[in-house]
């Protein structure tokens, strides 16, 4: 009896990139594969011959890869070249340190033309663009949940525009911007929002606000909890200024709620700026960091926000049908990313098309 290809998936533990790891696997089962996600794939499994064909999920700080680009390297000779590191970053990895680390030897599939661009600018090569993706399977069980936890925010907030943020609390996601726009929001229609939360408690005083809760912390709900709560609620809100990829925009577009965030590289590259309620940048700066990259930061003012979530209201009060009509372009537009077609690629490139 032959052994069942198999393919095994290295995957960085943060939440949208294990999610995403999540949903190429399931779609290597859905055609047959034998599929185990690791947090590590070292060259000693190359060297048993544990799979046949190796896939790595990462976040390209340079120094990371220290032991990934050899094993990668393994196993690439090993399976006919059936080895590849999906790879994203918030801005250029520091090029004094690619130049000299070992990860120059690698090649990297990129998961968006803007993550493509910053390592080229940091002398790595890229050899393919394959964007994340969403599950409609999932999308249409959060449905379902949403209906009675709909009702229940509506009750508890009768008359109010629930807006919701979900992610993590760092200085990329500039929820402090956020909150100064719901200042500026309160002052004009303090009784016509309430702001809904599922983030870090990193730093609760910071969100001790009129109409701001935290209905959950970060991590502590499934994938389709979460899905569920932003069609529960009216408008996601994204006050991100610098993205890996920003999968939350992605999801709320597919469970049909319209998305408050600034338009920049690379939200651009899957977001809908007619249906979606969007504004521009002011200016580009790069932050120095610890995760060895520059993170590019797209700044803009509280002010911008502000009037993007007022008009928002404006639009949901009284102009219901524009509303609807966003929110189910919006779904139609989103199901470009269903990760049945934006996960196809990995079948061929991992073998698997050739085994079903």
């Amino acid at each position: 009896m032959s052994r069942q290809y198999t393919v095994l998936i290295s995957c960085l533990w943060a939440t949208s990139v294990f999610e995403q790891g999540r949903l190429i696997a399931k779609l290597l089962r859905e055609h047959g594969a034998n599929v185990e996600m690791r947090k590590y794939i070292s060259i000693f499994d190359i060297m048993n011959h544990s799979a046949d064909a190796y896939l790595w999920l990462l976040v390209i700080n340079p120094t990371w890869l220290t032991d990934v680009v050899p094993a990668y390297i393994e196993a690439k000779q090993a399976t006919n070249g059936k080895a590849f590191i999906y790879s994203t970053v918030e801005g250029i990895p520091y090029p004094h340190i690619t130049k000299v680390h070992c990860c120059r030897y690698a090649e990297y599939v990129a998961n968006s033309n803007f993550t493509k661009r910053c390592l080229e600018k940091a002398g790595l090569k890229v050899i393919d663009v394959i964007h994340h993706a969403v599950d409609f399977t999932e999308v249409e069980q959060a449905k379902k949940i949403a209906q009675y936890l709909r009702q229940k925010i509506k009750r508890d907030f009768p008359g109010r525009v629930v807006f919701c943020y979900v992610g993590r609390d760092d200085h990329r996601k500039q929820l402090d911007k956020l909150m100064q726009a719901i200042d500026i929001v309160n002052e004009k229609a303090k009784d016509k929002l309430v702001l809904l939360l599922h983030t870090e408690l990193r730093r609760p005083k910071l969100f001790e606000r009129p109409n701001v809760y935290i209905v959950s912390k970060f991590g502590e709900l499934t994938h389709v909890k979460v899905l569920a709560l932003m069609h529960a609620s009216d408008y996601f809100v994204f006050p991100s200024v610098c993205e890996g990829f920003g999968v939350p925009v992605l999801e709320a577009m597919a469970v049909g709620r319209p998305v408050i965030h600034c338009w920049f590289e690379l939200l651009s590259e899957f977001s809908n700026r007619e249906y979606n309620i969007v504004f521009d940048y002011i200016d580009v700066v790069y932050w120095q960091t610890s995760a060895e990259q520059y993170f590019e930061m797209h700044m803009y003012e509280p002010e911008q926000l502000a009037d993007a979530i007022l008009y928002a209201i404006d639009i949901y009060t009284n102009y219901k049908s524009e509303y609807e009509e966003r929110c189910a372009k919006l779904t139609e537009w989103a199901k470009k990313w269903d990760y049945r077609n934006i996960y196809k690629p990995w079948l061929h490139k991992l073998g698997v098309a050739k085994h079903e």
